[in-house]
């Protein structure tokens, strides 16, 4: 690949998680007008909005927002992006299955905890297998 072409793409990228920010806000107001609700959709909106200027406006002056906004990935960026999702998993799956036992420990159904650590544990195993077998 050309370095013309990469830098095209890298300059791309840069613009994907506002972009996503913006259709999450057009989404969030569809969402919440159509159940006429239109103080939540302009608040819902207005987030999502805000999030997306935050991260255009200090991206270049902070590692940790250039880190949300996807800026200029290379390899330690990379390994610190791996690193937050694999934390942000440990620490979901550890609440879904504090708030099953809550639930089960209460005589209740355990619902959508169950299916969460349901789901979390199937895509682990699934994860680790299909990882194990490329390295």
């Amino acid at each position: 690949m050309s370095t013309t072409r990469a830098h095209e793409i890298a300059r791309a990228r840069r613009w994907l998680v506002p972009g996503l920010c913006v259709l999450f806000a057009i989404g969030y107001a569809a969402v919440f007008l159509a159940h006429h609700k239109p103080l939540a959709a302009v608040i819902g909106a207005g987030v999502m909005l805000a999030y997306a200027l935050v991260l255009v406006i200090f991206s270049r002056r902070s590692e940790a927002v250039a880190l949300l906004r996807e800026d200029a990935p290379d390899e330690r960026r990379t390994a610190i992006t791996a690193a937050a999702a694999a934390t942000t998993f440990y620490v979901l799956i550890a609440v879904a299955v504090v708030m099953l036992f809550v639930q089960l420990v209460r005589g209740a159904d355990p619902g959508a905890w169950g299916v969460i650590c349901g789901i979390g544990g199937a895509v682990f195993i699934i994860a680790i297998a299909y990882r194990s077998r490329r390295a």
